[in-house]
């Protein structure tokens, strides 16, 4: 069983009364956010992901320039953790993924943060429609940042836990270290 602490039975209970809905697009999320992977935060009571980037799981581990292994995802995770201690965030909600996470566009000022993540190689960009982060990426390929001074397997399409309404901090930690 998971252990949810104060913050997570608040959230908890403002799920289950309804006071945190589900996600709708253009509104926006602000405040102290807590990281729980490289990709993902709780920002105002809301499970973000952050939107066009994917960062590697928690648990994964990839190469680093000397062929030896390392934690990336954990990497990216405590990275962004630290770029983040003390700030506050706004979260502009482009769509809620099939996991349930309100993808968003988040800012720490004028910062966009799945920039600063694909500019420092601690995550991957997104093809397709969600393709505004491949420039970030490409500069951290240039420079061989972060999982591009090495070898790893693309997190784009890796399978997360489900962030439902219902259980949006039980299963807000996914994975767990």
């Amino acid at each position: 069983m998971r252990r949810t602490g104060f913050l997570g039975l608040s959230l908890i209970v403002l799920a289950a009364t309804g006071a945190i809905g589900p996600a709708q697009a253009g509104e926006s999320v602000s405040g102290r956010p807590r990281v729980l992977s490289g990709d993902t935060l709780v920002v105002g009571g809301r499970v973000v992901g952050l939107y066009g980037v994917a960062a590697p799981g928690l648990k994964q581990t990839c190469l680093n320039a000397k062929g030896q292994s390392y934690a990336c995802g954990a990497h990216s995770a405590q990275a962004l953790a630290a770029h983040l201690r003390d700030a506050s965030v706004t979260c502009q909600i482009r769509e809620t993924d099939v996991y349930g996470r309100a993808l968003s566009v988040c800012h720490r000022d004028k910062e966009d943060l799945s920039a600063w993540m694909a500019e420092k190689g601690l995550v991957m960009a997104e093809r397709g429609e969600k393709a505004t982060y491949v420039g970030a990426e490409t500069v951290a390929w240039g420079k061989r940042l972060g999982l591009w001074a090495g070898s790893f397997e693309d997190p784009t399409g890796r399978p997360r836990t489900s962030y439902s309404k219902a259980s949006t901090v039980a299963d807000a930690q996914p994975e767990t270290r």
